[in-house]
């Protein structure tokens, strides 16, 4: 919580009277009850010697005078109400007391400290709390004398409760007083820092009104004093501020909407290295490499994650525009081209300028035409020299030899068909990118379905020798769905499995449900993908061993169709594999509802 500077006077004001009121307070109850403790100390003193006077000459006498001591006990103000006197003789055989010393018996010998040194000549004087009662006595053992032989000791036991008492109520009277004192202080201070904290609080709300753009008021000079100065300097700083900004605040709001709005990241640095200016789109692309910029913080962060360390050093000495690229998040998940532009006035350097220009998009667009052509060359370039290696055998006469042309020939058809299947998955692939494939879709039993397609491949798994397992719910399972392109991921999934499962391999096909969803999980216990691989898998063309998958008629758009259709239908296609033990692909579909699509 802030404290104001009128509280802080207060508080110190009223520390320092109270220290005082307390300071003065303890040195007047410790001065009473040094006072009170001394009176009565000399008054016991004062009875004791009287006391001892009187009984010294029975004291020396052999014959005992018990009942004359104790009279004269009572007479010499033994009896006084929380006092205790005993006389002893040279023996410290008890002679005589009051009655607070009643259950000693006279004769008893008495054995205390006090008592035994009061024996031997010394007075013994001290104040003792009783750790039953806590209640404070004083103590006085005075030796009576006749001449230099100690013939008895008087020993005096006062309380001296009334006193701490009589202390308690006047430490009462003092809080008392303080207190009210106290109030009266707070009141006075409050109404004298007033007319100090005042005009500092008008000043500061000025001020706060200046800081936020207000210049039309000005501040009131109520005196001539220090604060009177400060409010005159204020004004005349408002009527310049007033000015200035007015002057550059229209240019500063054009530039300001130009770099916010710019889809290139602008990045401005001093002379010293310092950000001065960050626009949003600077800030979302410096988000890719964990970089926290912020204005005032050094540029060199920044650079250090664009360019080399020695590249850094040579950018922020040269006076030359350059021109870079560079590659965040890896893989060329964003591509940046960066202008670094020395900024220059009168040819001393005031700073840098850094532009951002996401160019992701067009080298990701040349990127995939370079590695279609690439790839679509590459497929069709096997079958075709296959095709014309034939042919050109063939026309040289191998045509003659009938059991030649018919083995050439069946080698020209399934290249043709390889042909024909690649062609049309390329065909089937640019419909689903541009959004151009029919889509028949029907409410249909995804255990059907499935089962029609195991019906297809069951003579292919029988041949291979593989184990193939069905895992089907006894209920239907109602997916809205285009049969055809379904079936058609499925067969390409099953088509995988078989090509790579090896003989007296298993293949598990099972469809369940999950919520809102159907499942199909079709997994196998073949060679399996590498880790590295199956991030890859779904690309267009990508093949784990491109000599097996090519050898087994594979295109490398298979599993590429087979996530279009599925995302086309609301569902994911996902897949798990550990080498040399297996893959399990899964995909889902959502559920309808008598016979209605979701969403639909």
């Amino acid at each position: 919580m802030r404290i104001g500077m009128q509280g802080k006077i207060v508080f110190v004001y009223s520390l320092l009277i109270l220290f005082a009121m307390q300071l003065s307070g303890v040195y007047l109850v410790k001065s009473l009850e040094n006072y009170y403790l001394r009176n009565f100390a000399a008054g016991q003193v004062l009875q004791g010697e009287l006391l001892g006077n009187f009984i010294r000459r029975y004291l020396v006498e052999d014959e005992q005078h018990n009942d004359l001591i104790s009279s004269l006990i009572v007479e010499f103000g033994g009896g006084v109400p929380g006092t205790e006197t005993m006389v002893l003789d040279r023996y410290g055989h008890l002679l005589g007391g009051t009655e607070q010393s009643s259950f000693l018996t006279p004769g008893e010998r008495v054995i205390q400290d006090d008592i035994l040194l009061a024996l031997t000549g010394n007075r013994v004087e001290d104040v003792r709390v009783d750790p039953e009662t806590k209640i404070r006595y004083h103590i006085l053992a005075l030796p009576v004398k006749d001449g230099a032989s100690v013939v008895g000791v008087i020993f005096l036991k006062g309380s001296l409760e009334t006193i701490y008492k009589t202390l308690h109520e006047i430490k009462i009277m003092l809080i008392s007083g303080w207190f009210i004192v106290l109030v009266i202080a707070i009141m006075i201070s409050f109404m004298l820092t007033r007319t100090i904290t005042m005009p500092i609080r008008e000043l500061t709300s000025r001020a706060a009104a200046m800081a936020g753009g207000d210049f039309s008021q000005l501040i009131n000079v109520h005196s001539k004093d220090e604060i009177g100065e400060l409010a005159g300097t204020f004004n005349f700083l408002t009527t310049k501020l007033k000015d200035t900004l007015q002057e550059i605040s229209a240019e500063k709001s054009k530039v300001e909407a130009i770099l916010n709005y710019m889809s290139d990241g602008i990045i401005a640095l001093n002379n010293v290295g310092k950000i001065i200016h960050l626009n949003p789109a600077a800030q979302e692309f410096l988000s890719l490499i964990d970089v926290t910029a912020r204005l005032g913080l050094p540029g060199k962060a920044i650079l250090d994650k664009l360019f080399q360390p020695t590249e850094v050093d040579k950018l922020l000495c040269s006076t030359v525009s350059e021109t870079r690229e560079v590659e965040l998040g890896g893989d060329g998940e964003k591509i940046l081209q960066i202008h670094f532009a020395p900024i220059t006035e009168s040819k001393l350097l005031q700073g840098y300028l850094i532009v951002l220009h996401d160019v992701t998009k067009e080298r990701t667009f040349a990127r995939l035409q370079q590695e279609f052509v690439a790839d679509v060359s590459h497929e069709l370039r096997t079958p075709l020299t296959t095709i014309k290696s034939y042919v050109e055998t063939l026309l040289n006469g191998a045509q003659e030899n009938p059991s030649i042309r018919f083995r050439f020939l069946q080698v020209l058809e399934k290249e043709t068909n390889r042909m024909v299947k690649l062609v049309h998955d390329l065909l089937v692939l640019s419909q689903l990118d541009y959004q151009n494939a029919r889509w028949s879709k029907e409410s249909s039993d995804l255990v059907t379905l499935v089962q029609e397609v195991l019906e297809q491949v069951e003579m292919e798994v029988k041949r291979k020798g593989i184990h193939l397992q069905r895992y089907m719910p006894e209920e239907r399972v109602k997916v809205f769905l285009d049969r055809d392109k379904i079936k058609q991921v499925i067969l390409n999934l099953l088509d995988n499995a078989v090509k790579f499962t090896p003989s007296g391999g298993r293949i598990e096909v099972k469809v369940g449900k999950e919520e809102f969803f159907a499942l199909v999980n079709i997994c196998d216990t073949g060679i399996g993908i590498p880790q590295t691989d199956i991030r890859r898998v779904f690309d267009r063309f990508y093949r784990v061993d491109k000599t097996r998958s090519r050898e087994s008629g594979g295109t490398g758009l298979g599993l590429s169709i087979a996530r279009k259709i599925v995302r086309a239908c609301g569902g994911k296609i996902f897949l798990e594999s550990i080498p040399e033990k297996g893959t399990k692909v899964t995909f889902s579909l959502p559920l309808a509802e008598d016979g209605i699509s979701p969403g639909s």
